[in-house]
């Protein structure tokens, strides 16, 4: 780590909250008229400007602040090890984990059976499907009965992220 890297690393971190901040406020869009929105908007538009072009929305799903957390991130874990590969592996790691807990959470959604119609349960819907897709032909979706499909998606990908945490890195 170099002088100088602390400092970095603070301001990286302060960075990737008003991103999450932004990101939260972007659900309720009043919050962006307010001069806390304002503010962060001005904070984080100079960084989210580049990503929007590269990688635009999908279905309505701004995914800039995702991919932009992740950067920050990776830059971070290289910040503070000044290796590429445990900078590759940290991305890794926090996309599973983020996959992980949304995956979880449509099992929640199915558990207690939300209603299918609500934004938010669409949302989730949408964005966990591409994991739950592989393994229909094995657990096909039935009315009125739970989706197992997304359990299976959650299995598979809690392995992965036990196996990329017991690599030999560093």
């Amino acid at each position: 780590m170099f002088p100088g890297a602390g400092f970095i690393q603070i301001l990286i971190n302060i960075l990737i909250l008003l991103l999450i901040v932004r990101a939260i406020f972007s659900w309720f869009p009043q919050m962006l008229y307010s001069e806390a929105g304002r503010v962060i908007v001005l904070a984080t538009e100079w960084y989210l400007a580049p990503i929007r072009r590269v990688i635009p929305s999908a279905g309505g799903l701004d995914l800039s602040f995702l991919v932009g957390i992740i950067l920050l991130y990776a830059l971070q874990a290289f910040i503070g090890s000044a290796n590429i590969v445990v900078a590759l592996l940290v991305i890794v790691r926090s996309a599973l984990t983020f996959c992980i807990i949304l995956v979880l959470i449509r099992v929640f959604f199915g558990f207690f059976q939300m209603d299918p119609w609500h934004p938010i349960t669409q949302m989730i819907m949408q964005v966990t499907e591409p994991f739950a897709r592989p393994f229909r032909q094995w657990f096909p979706r039935r009315p009125r009965a739970f989706d197992w499909a997304p359990v299976a998606a959650l299995v598979v990908l809690l392995g992965a992220l036990f196996l990329t945490s017991i690599l030999p890195v560093g």
